[in-house]
């Protein structure tokens, strides 16, 4: 079946392996036999691909088949891997751009469902946590997928249309904002995104951020200088655009006081533990690009704001044990996130967030990933269903919505990551050790890892994308094991701007070893 066509049968798509079989509909005998010659070889790469996480005997057994079997999704989450015809590009959106063409056509277009239950491609805000997979194991497909969103970031549809939860009338997509995602296969992705109808992300304070974050981490892992000059232009246009968040000048954005980032339906007012921590990070990485970019005057544009939002935020969120919810005057609003050390997390597989990069203070992220694990984890069912989005400082979960009383997976093992980042490497797996026996054994979920369950048992949308993020969990290991082996008087001094080194040694060897 080498043609795909999507629900609103238009554009015709070839599958991606019609560049090297054909797309006449024939080639079953020619894959067939292919298959048959490879498979030995293929086995072997596969092994040596895997051993050394297998072999490795610190690495619990559990962790080892997370990590490897979680994959499942990028196969079965209604993915499509397609051939892009050249002319099929925008000349005006990608002239900019350029290793648009030549990255697109070369590796093609990918795009896998937010879940099997959530019919929309490449959901941005989610691909945050999941891109990990991706990035580190196939890293031109997380470029190409990161082209495709930069071309949408700088497109637009101004098609009005009502907004499920407020009743409002907005645009599909405004220009120089990140879509939510990349469309619904039941009509025409690509070519018509923002499948999301619940809110108008357009509003959103989190996708934003979450692209210039990847894009830096991306390029970091890569050492991808053309990506990273291509990708410039977008980052800042995107920053510039959340800059009419912060509407008070100090420095740090406010959410809006409705469900506008990723948790669609926990309400955000005010300065935020998490969007907040999202926006530090993002402008921290805009130094950083800035000074790689040659920009001295934008460089010291966002250090000035980086200064300022982080004593805002430090002043207004940071309660001497961890950071609150949110600034409302709402019962949650004290209420301790499992995800507030998002940007923290991001920073450090970046290379950056410690020494001369810090953001944020070092014994505040420690001491607010102890209060996670005691309240969260260990408070919450007993220490064995992973961490509880939301815990309020009584020792209750947050049931102020429908989603601060559930455990994400996939938030879950980007919280171990950064546990492990901080030297908390006991907790970490303790913690993401609660979500795989929920799933795979107590729940009987393999294979179809929900995003989302509850104490009682009640878990919703089967199959989903964000449990991919154990692989974040994979690479601070792996980073760990490389700062473990420098010399101690280059521990902790954070990665030099100009250096390529450290960008190459981790994606040459994916594995603790």
């Amino acid at each position: 079946m080498p043609r795909i066509m999507f629900g609103a049968q238009g554009q015709v798509y070839y599958r991606r392996y019609t560049r090297f079989f054909g797309s006449d509909g024939d080639a079953a005998p020619a894959l067939s036999h292919y298959a048959l010659c490879q498979y030995a070889d293929w086995e072997e790469r596969i092994a040596a691909w895997q051993s050394p996480v297998l072999d490795d005997r610190s690495l619990p057994a559990w962790y080892k088949s997370a990590l490897f079997n979680e994959l499942y999704f990028l196969a079965d989450g209604g993915t499509v891997w397609l051939e892009v015809p050249e002319d099929s590009l925008p000349e005006e959106l990608g002239g900019s751009m350029c290793q648009l063409r030549p990255l697109l056509t070369e590796y093609g277009r990918f795009g896998y469902l937010e879940g099997q239950e959530y019919r929309m491609y490449n959901t941005y805000d989610v691909h945050f946590y999941a891109s990990f997979a991706l990035i580190m194991l196939w890293p031109k497909l997380e470029l190409s997928l990161q082209y495709d969103m930069a071309l949408a970031t700088l497109g637009e549809d101004l098609t009005c249309r009502q907004y499920l939860m407020s009743g409002v009338m907005a645009p599909v997509k405004k220009r120089n904002v990140i879509p939510h995602d990349i469309g619904d296969p039941d009509d025409e992705p690509w070519l018509r995104v923002n499948a999301y109808v619940i809110h108008d992300t357009a509003d959103w304070k989190d996708l934003n951020l979450k692209f210039v974050l990847q894009v830096y981490r991306d390029y970091y892992l890569t050492g991808d200088q053309g990506f990273l000059r291509d990708m410039w232009p977008v980052c800042l246009a995107v920053m510039e655009s959340e800059m009419k968040f912060d509407k008070d000048q100090d420095g740090l954005i406010e959410n809006g006081g409705y469900a506008d980032q990723t948790y669609d339906a926990w309400v955000t007012t005010g300065p935020s533990a998490y969007c907040g921590g999202l926006w530090l990070a993002a402008v921290a990485v805009m130094v950083q690009m800035a000074s790689l970019c040659g920009t001295k005057d934008i460089q010291d544009k966002f250090s000035s704001i980086l200064s300022r939002g982080q004593q805002a935020y430090e002043r207004l969120l940071w309660n001497g044990r961890y950071y609150n919810y949110d600034c409302s005057s709402q019962p949650q609003s004290c209420s301790i996130m499992s995800d507030q050390c998002a940007g923290q997390w991001f920073l450090r597989a970046s290379g950056l967030g410690e020494g001369e990069t810090e953001v944020f203070p070092t014994q505040h992220v420690v001491r607010a990933l102890q209060t996670i694990f005691e309240f969260n984890v260990q408070a919450f069912a007993g220490g064995t269903m992973g961490a509880v989005n939301g815990m309020q400082p009584q020792g209750v979960p947050d049931r102020s919505s429908v989603q601060s009383d559930e455990v994400w997976v996939g938030v879950v093992y980007g919280l171990a990551a950064t546990m492990i980042q901080e030297g908390l490497t006991w907790e970490g797996f303790q913690t993401a050790e609660g979500c795989y026996r929920t799933v795979w054994e107590r729940l009987g979920l393999g294979f179809q890892t929900p995003e989302a369950y509850c104490q009682k048992r009640v878990f919703r949308s089967l199959a989903y994308m964000r449990p991919l993020s154990i692989w974040a969990m994979q690479l601070a290991l792996q980073q760990q094991h490389k700062k473990a082996s420098r010399p101690i008087a280059e521990q902790g001094t954070g990665l030099s701007t100009g250096s390529k080194l450290g960008p190459k040694e981790v994606m040459a060897n994916p594995s603790p070893e």
